[in-house]
């Protein structure tokens, strides 16, 4: 195959045989050739030099067979190049040695182009290339005369980028993978052209409109509601990855909330990827981990070097000091006046915000250092309780999936992604929090925490499956034994066990339940009333329905034959749950969000009316009922009071601060209905376009930042 695709680049027929014409540096090349000659069709294959021209050398076989197979399959003339096109279906492997054999001598690797005169060669090299993901485009120099008289054949350029990006992505439907491009302009042509939505069963047609193509499924809008949808942004974060693209500056009006805009932290991740391949023993330990170069190019990573050639690196390229050290690069101790590197001979992984802005980094020590592991601080733009690790790659993959895994490390995101688990993520360096429930709402995920199975491990599994069922989140816990993580099962090649353990992950609420019994002695009848206790209180962070459920659950597995669920009392005014345990427990919420908002009409009845403006109880998932409550003003009530006495319950403390949390909520609200009449088949084809327009209407405004009523 490498053969083929070198031989349509430079290669001829004359009469008895064929011919490569290389230049003369191309020595490697030549004997490449004849090796693969010999190996294929036991031809000797011979290098000539012409004396007239010592600036090239051709490689000739004289072989009248070889003439009528290579004239027949790649055509004659630069003009008539091509290739069979099932080439373009064989596997992977032989594919990638057909497109290097083209590269190799008509293409650049630096500038990564090919250049052709073949009008066929080029259709097909772009849908090879398209195969391999090298996102291709096309650009066509038209026939001409130079000023010496010249004459040019028209001529195609093929560019070929690394990455995907809003220009151009590629996307799994029902099986097939797609390729998707922005489109560049529309021309009328005088007559309608159908489009369809290939993403929806339903192939009702419709048609080209203004800014970009709108389906069936109601999908459309303009450049930024393009970035918004694909990218899975709000309103402000699209901008803003706009205004990066095309290097455009934006002027912030909120200066509270005001975030330092610089460009040190981006430059000093391109300068440590540059570093990262002349260093041998950061290389050698990637490699020894298993991580392939493709994602060492995927993620960033890179390599911080000694101290003062960071701070150099800094001077040099004129950014201000202070600059580095709010954004947490540079660390600064006042005792002796001395600016310091925050990252030192380690290997680092950038860290990305929702948008694809690098914020932060973490850092790996190759050197020994004392810690193995370190984050950047606490900046405007880091905020370690907010990120999570790669989520910026990973967002596609877990609204395509519904599945997000959240992991420990770096290495255990960037294995699982080259084992194909592209919605991974992690934690950086600390428990998941109240504050990454925001991220993860988005797409409504299912959610899989894989976690070690160590002390610490399942320390944390256990405190974010809590937060994560008393939040109302669907999902698991898988717990990695025996010293493994998922780093290591994918490099053994455990990949199919590691999709096994993901899919049947344990659901949060039996996790938490078998963790809290596995701390206590159940033969020690008041051990077991203290667990009994423990659980309980618990289960109260539940739904009815749920504690309901796992009531019989936690009672049959309270030792021995276990206990009668009837013991089990979920009404706190009951004194069988045991006396010691008080009427209010701290974690006793069951929706933290609804609660807060139960609590702020308690405390602040002046919004009341604000409230009611754009929602009303049924639209509460939990707690519908204490809502109206408070809205009836009733505080007297055992379920108000329970609310108002517990302090782990925070109201919103300003109108400000309660209109985010309302878009927050509507926001969330309106997509699960849209999702609803998306996949409805009890009405209309013109009411479900109707209820899509004005969901999505809804939806929009809200990322704008507008209240919208009901």
């Amino acid at each position: 195959m490498w053969l083929a695709g070198f031989y349509v680049a430079e290669g001829s027929t004359y009469r008895g045989g064929i011919r490569f014409s290389l230049s003369a540096t191309e020595e490697e090349y030549a004997q490449k050739i004849i090796r693969v000659i010999k190996k294929i069709f036991n031809k000797d294959a011979k290098i000539f030099r012409r004396e007239s021209r010592n600036t090239t050398l051709e490689v000739t076989i004289s072989s009248t067979n070889l003439e009528h197979i290579f004239k027949t399959l790649f055509g004659q003339g630069a003009a008539n190049k091509h290739y069979p096109h099932w080439f373009n279906y064989l596997e992977k492997p032989l594919r990638e040695e057909l497109f290097k054999g083209l590269m190799d001598d008509d293409g650049c690797y630096s500038r990564r182009t090919y250049d052709t005169v073949s009008e066929t060669l080029v259709d097909q090299v772009l849908d090879l290339a398209l195969s391999l993901k090298r996102i291709p485009t096309c650009r066509t120099a038209q026939a001409m005369k130079d000023k010496n008289g010249v004459n040019h054949k028209r001529s195609y350029t093929l560019y070929f980028k690394q990455r995907e990006s809003i220009e151009g992505f590629f996307e799994f439907i029902d099986g097939i993978e797609y390729f998707f491009t922005k489109v560049k302009s529309i021309t009328n042509v005088g007559y309608e052209e159908i489009v369809y939505d290939i993403t929806v069963q339903d192939k009702t047609h419709t048609f080209l409109a203004n800014n970009f193509a709108v389906g069936n499924c109601g999908a459309g809008g303009d450049a930024v509601k393009f970035v918004m949808e694909y990218e899975k942004l709000n309103y402000p974060e699209a901008l803003e990855k706009l205004a990066q693209s095309y290097n455009f500056t934006l002027t912030y009006t909120d200066n509270k909330h005001n975030k330092p805009r610089t460009q040190v932290i981006e430059k000093l991740n391109e300068w440590y990827q540059s570093l990262l391949t002349h260093n041998q023993t950061a290389m050698s330990y990637l490699r020894e981990r298993g991580i392939y170069e493709s994602s060492i190019e995927k993620f960033g990573i890179g390599y911080a070097p000694a101290s003062h050639e960071t701070l150099n690196f800094i001077k040099r390229e004129q950014f201000p000091m202070k600059e580095a050290i709010d954004v947490g690069v540079v660390g600064y101790e006042p005792s002796r006046n001395q600016t310091y590197a925050r990252f030192i001979e380690r290997i680092t992984f950038p860290i990305y915000s929702a948008n694809g802005t690098v914020v932060g980094f973490g850092g790996r020590t190759i050197t020994g250092h004392q810690a193995k592991y370190v984050n950047s601080p606490e900046t405007p733009l880091f905020n370690k309780s907010r990120l999570l690790y790669a989520y910026n790659l990973a967002k596609q993959a877990l609204y395509k999936k519904q599945e997000i895994i959240i992991t420990e490390g770096y290495l255990d995101v960037i294995m699982l992604h080259q084992a194909g688990f592209d919605n991974a993520v992690a934690t950086l360096g600390t428990a998941l929090t109240q504050e990454h429930l925001p991220l993860l709402r988005k797409g409504t995920p299912r959610i899989v925490m894989a976690y070690d199975g160590d002390k610490a491990g399942r320390a944390a599994a256990l405190k974010a499956s809590k937060l994560l069922s008393a939040s109302g989140f669907n999902g698991g816990v898988v717990v990695f034994e025996g010293g493994l993580d998922p780093a290591d099962m994918v490099k053994e090649g455990r990949v199919e066990e590691l999709g096994n353990m993901f899919r049947g992950a344990k659901p949060f609420i039996e996790f938490v339940l078998d963790e809290i019994l596995s701390l206590y002695n159940l033969r020690d009848p008041k051990e077991k009333e203290s667990c009994m206790a423990e659980g309980v209180a618990y289960l109260k962070t539940l739904s009815p329905i749920l504690q309901e459920e796992y009531r019989t659950y936690l009672a049959s597995r309270l030792g021995g034959l276990g206990v009668s669920p009837s013991l089990i009392k979920l009404n706190t005014s009951q004194q069988n749950v045991g006396k010691n345990v008080p009427l209010v427990q701290k974690n006793s919420h069951r929706d933290m969000w609804e609660l807060s908002l139960v609590k702020t009409v308690l405390e602040h009845p002046n919004f009341i009316d604000h409230i009611l403006d754009v929602i009303d109880p049924s639209l509460l998932q939990f707690h519908a009922r204490e809502f109206s409550l408070a809205l009836a003003g009733k505080k007297d009530t055992p379920e108000l009071m329970e609310i108002l006495v517990d302090e782990g319950i925070k109201p919103l403390k300003d109108i400000e601060a309660l209109n985010a949390e309302l878009i927050t909520f509507l926001t969330k609200y309106y997509e699960r209905e849209l999702k609803k009449v998306n996949f409805a088949t009890n009405i209309s084809f013109e009411e479900k376009a109707f209820y899509i327009r004005k969901y999505r209407d809804k939806i929009n405004k809200l990322k704008r930042g507008e209240l919208v009523g009901l």
